[in-house]
């Protein structure tokens, strides 16, 4: 007797429960009309918004901070040089302004932008050691020589846009 036999012969003893159709069908419905969850997708998005707003928030602040600390750590030590110090920043955020106004190509630039950054990183560094070592006649002077090139530098800039765009009018006119 193979097992086919057998199945045919014994179905009445084998299939003695009923399935409850009515509860199967509602549980197949159910899972057939269920839209997608896309909450937690919402939720991850949501969250990682949060976490870079306040990432920024936080660099933002120090940044901030640490300029305002460069300004009181000259203020401490020579009302003069932070007077100076003043000056040289308001004309670094007036050609950053002048420049962000410009539409430039920064390939077509002999100075770069991270000639600006080394020289903001070296500030840094030369504002701490004032703060660590104190007074130094030799720091003091390099941090406003830095400052005078970062200036020189940013201006150099402009110049080259300017010559860029003087140098792009008079070969579209010819």
């Amino acid at each position: 007797m193979n097992i086919e036999e057998y199945i045919r012969k014994n179905r009445n003893k084998l299939d003695v429960e009923i399935p409850d159709e009515d509860y199967l069908w509602t549980g197949i419905s159910q899972s057939i009309n269920k839209k997608p969850n896309h909450n937690r997708f919402l939720t991850l998005k949501i969250v990682a918004t949060v976490i870079v707003v306040i990432a920024l928030s936080i660099i933002t602040y120090q940044v901030t901070s640490l300029r305002s600390n460069q300004q009181l750590i000259l203020a401490k030590i020579d009302p003069s040089l932070a007077k100076q110090e003043a000056q040289f920043q308001n004309q670094i955020k007036t050609y950053y302004q002048v420049l962000q106004k410009t539409d430039y190509n920064e390939e077509l630039l002999t100075s770069s932008f991270k000639d600006l950054e080394y020289i903001d990183t070296l500030i840094v560094k030369y504002s701490e050691d004032l703060s660590t070592y104190g007074p130094n006649p030799k720091l003091l002077n390099s941090l406003m020589d830095l400052y005078q090139k970062k200036i020189r530098l940013l201006d150099r800039m402009l110049n080259e846009i300017e010559k860029n765009k003087k140098y792009e009018n008079t070969k579209t006119n010819i």
